[in-house]
């Protein structure tokens, strides 16, 4: 099999004599499934309204997806701009917003992004900065540096402890996951790439790995990164060395925080954010 597949999930669908059919994850029906996997954590949003009562400016929420941090944000009042690559994503949290919110949503790459205004606080939630390679972040860090406003603070998160060192070994293993009828089992496998350096994930529904079905596999690539290398990072781009602090969960999964600002003087950025 070509595309994201794991060698794992291959071989369990070749077994059963079932059909795969490739989806990235945060596309189309993936993003149904995304909302139920993620949709009811509460992880960082405690974290991220601290930061947010710190500055009067308006926020941007990087990766938005369905609007797990977006909003939380509006119902305390402020306002927002949500990005993501995915329309299909942004339909999720168009849907979620409280009625007579003013929210603006844009499809835009993270990595490339021209907004035409300046933020107090941007954000990237949910580990997202982990779908980027070093080149998209270099560009993801120029992007944010030129819609920081005066002091604004460039905030995400990145796992840690041993739900970091989960993220660096092959596995597979099955989970149950909120479901329309009740929870569903899927089968997760993941596959080290790069000597390390990246894993790629698929979710398949176990009932649909079945002779003669077609089961669809959700796929996604993501880095594995520490939070010394990014804030390595963030100083090579400008940026202050970042505070690094844990975040609180309900499900003990290890979660870092790192905060940071521009550091360079105030005439090397850019005086138009758009570009």
């Amino acid at each position: 099999m070509s595309g994201l597949i794991t060698e794992a999930v291959s071989a369990r669908l070749e077994t059963a004599g079932a059909v795969p059919r490739e989806l990235d994850l945060y596309s189309g029906e993936g993003t149904d499934f995304y909302e139920r996997l993620v949709g009811t954590d509460r992880a960082e949003i405690r974290e991220v309204l601290a930061l947010a009562r710190k500055t009067d400016d308006p926020i941007l929420d990087i990766a938005a997806g369905g609007g797990r941090l977006t909003v939380p944000l509006v119902r305390t009042g402020r306002e927002v701009t949500a990005i993501d690559l995915s329309d299909d994503m942004l339909s999720h949290l168009r849907r979620a917003l409280p009625a007579r919110s003013t929210v603006e949503c844009v499809v835009a790459d993270m990595r490339d992004f021209s907004l035409g205004r300046r933020y107090g606080l941007v954000i990237i939630g949910a580990t997202s900065i982990t779908l980027l390679d070093r080149a998209g972040r270099a560009l993801l860090y120029g992007s944010v540096r030129r819609h920081l406003a005066a002091g604004g603070v460039f905030a995400f998160t990145v796992a840690g402890g041993t739900a970091a060192q989960s993220l660096a070994v092959s596995r597979t293993q099955e989970i149950g996951v909120p479901g329309p009828q009740g929870e569903e089992t899927y089968l997760f496998a993941q596959q080290m790439e790069d000597g390390g350096a990246a894993r790629v994930v698929n979710w398949v529904r176990v009932a649909d790995i079945a002779a003669g079905l077609e089961a669809t596999v959700l796929t996604s690539r993501l880095q594995v990164l520490g939070h010394d290398v990014l804030a390595g990072e963030l100083v090579d781009a400008g940026f202050a060395a970042p505070a690094v602090s844990p975040v609180r969960t309900d499900r003990g999964v290890e979660i870092l925080l790192l905060t940071t600002s521009w550091a360079g003087s105030s005439g090397t950025v850019d005086d138009d954010a758009a570009g």
